[in-house]
């Protein structure tokens, strides 16, 4: 089962007078960073602030240095004892990752959500996503992958990339997230960055400020014309295996309603939390 989000707020671990800040920017989760966004001298107090922090508000997403080094292994073993909802592994490169994540945070009830940024994260995507119930979600990351591709990290370099990847969370059933755009001041650039992304299949992005999350809604939001066709289709049948109906004037099959689906299911959401 993949999870229902359009935007996902990253806030440094080294900033928690930012944390209470995320949680009312309106994104749909937070997720507060343990590992690019802190230094190395600030990593200790940094898990300290979180785990604080998680204990008065447990729904939250944490990203934890790889799993391949000491210092994620001590942010697992803190995490094991005060669980958020979920955990990002960055550089996730293969199953096991998954697997030593799970493992160890010892719940099967937190959600893993693999950060695919390397190569052998790229050709390991499929198996990644499908490694556990554990894994609602996978995301890019977009700056590392295309620092060791050697390719610019922008839209089009990476298209290749963000494809295969939409190809093996719809294999798995998970939700993909996009990497953040990251000119905050560019409010027309991640619209149609993000427009692109919702095209190809991506269900969410990321953000790095507040001020991302009503642009990045917005461009996730389904048309007044998409939801009303959706009601009438989902008003047609009683399932996905309905057959081929007619709706007004169009053909529908098993592809449209499960569609017709997500845009309900998405409206739902944005209904709920605006």
């Amino acid at each position: 089962m993949n999870m229902m989000l359009r935007s996902l707020l990253f806030v440094p671990g080294s900033r928690p007078e930012r944390f209470e800040k995320a949680l009312n920017s309106g994104a749909d989760m937070i997720c507060i960073d343990l590992e690019d966004a802190v230094l190395p001298r600030d990593k200790v107090l940094a898990r300290q602030a979180v785990v604080s922090f998680i204990k008065q508000h447990p729904g939250i997403c944490v990203r934890i240095n790889p799993t391949s080094t000491d210092t994620g292994m001590q942010d697992l073993a803190a995490l094991s004892a005060n669980k958020p909802a979920a955990v990002m592994l960055a550089k996730c490169d293969n199953v096991e990752d998954v697997e030593l994540a799970q493992q160890l945070l010892g719940c099967a009830q937190t959600t893993i959500i693999p950060l695919i940024e390397t190569i052998n994260g790229l050709e390991n995507a499929a198996e990644i996503a499908a490694a556990s119930g554990a894994v609602k979600a996978m995301m890019l990351g977009g700056a590392d992958m295309a620092a060791e591709l050697g390719c610019e990290f922008s839209y089009e370099p990476l298209l290749y990339v963000r494809s295969q990847l939409v190809v093996a969370a719809a294999k798995a059933g998970v939700s993909l997230i996009d990497v953040p755009f990251v000119d905050i001041k560019d409010q027309t650039g991640l619209d149609q960055e993000t427009r692109k992304v919702r095209a190809l299949g991506f269900a969410a992005k990321a953000a790095i400020h507040p001020n991302q999350i009503p642009t990045i809604h917005q461009a996730f939001m389904p048309t007044e014309a998409q939801i009303e066709y959706a009601q009438a289709v989902m008003e047609a049948v009683d399932s996905p295996d309905a057959g081929v109906v007619v709706v007004k004037g169009r053909m529908v099959d098993r592809p449209i309603i499960l569609a017709s689906q997500r845009v309900l299911a998405l409206a739902e959401m944005v209904n709920k939390n605006g």
